[in-house]
C-alpha cells in the first residue's frame, strides 16, 4: 500500500481520535457535536446559527438538524435576535449545563489518559503543531 499522505494521514488519525471520544459520550447518549455544540455555547451564549455553525466547522442544513434535535431534548433553546427579528440566538439551557458538565468529566477522563501515556508536553506541542498546521493551509 502506497504510504499517505501528509492530509490523508491527518484526516484519518482524526477520525480514529474522534471515533474513540465519540463512543465514549455515545454511552450516555450524547453525540460528539452535541457535545461540541454545548461547550461552544457554554463558553459564548447567544451565538447566531451562522456563528455556531462557523464554530463547529459544520454546514448550516447539518447544524439546523443537530439543533432542532437538541431543542426538543431541551438541550439548547432558540431566542430571537433583538436587533435582527430574521435571526435567532443560540443558548444553553440548564438541562444542557448539566448534561455538559457530566460529559465534561468523561472528555477530561479522555484527555488525561492521552497525557498520561504521551505526557503533557508532548501533548501541548501536537496542538501547537496542528494549530499552526491549520493557519498555514487556510
Amino acid at each position: 500500500m502506497a504510504e499517505r499522505s501528509i492530509n490523508e494521514h491527518l484526516s484519518h488519525l482524526l477520525a480514529q481520535a474522534n471515533r474513540h471520544l465519540s463512543r465514549q459520550l455515545t454511552a450516555e447518549g450524547v453525540s460528539l457535536d452535541q457535545w461540541r455544540l454545548m461547550k461552544v455555547l457554554s463558553e459564548a451564549g447567544g451565538l447566531p446559527m451562522g456563528k455556531l455553525a462557523e464554530e463547529l466547522a459544520l454546514n448550516l442544513p447539518t447544524l439546523t438538524k443537530l439543533v432542532d434535535r437538541m431543542v426538543q431534548d431541551a438541550l439548547v433553546y432558540r431566542v430571537p435576535d433583538p436587533a435582527d427579528r430574521r435571526k435567532v440566538r443560540m443558548f444553553l439551557s440548564d438541562k444542557g449545563a448539566s448534561m455538559l458538565a457530566s460529559q465534561n468529566k468523561r472528555v477530561e477522563e479522555h484527555e488525561a489518559k492521552v497525557e498520561e501515556s504521551y505526557g503533557n508536553e508532548d501533548a501541548q506541542r501536537l496542538k501547537v503543531m496542528l494549530e499552526s498546521f491549520i493557519k498555514q493551509i487556510v
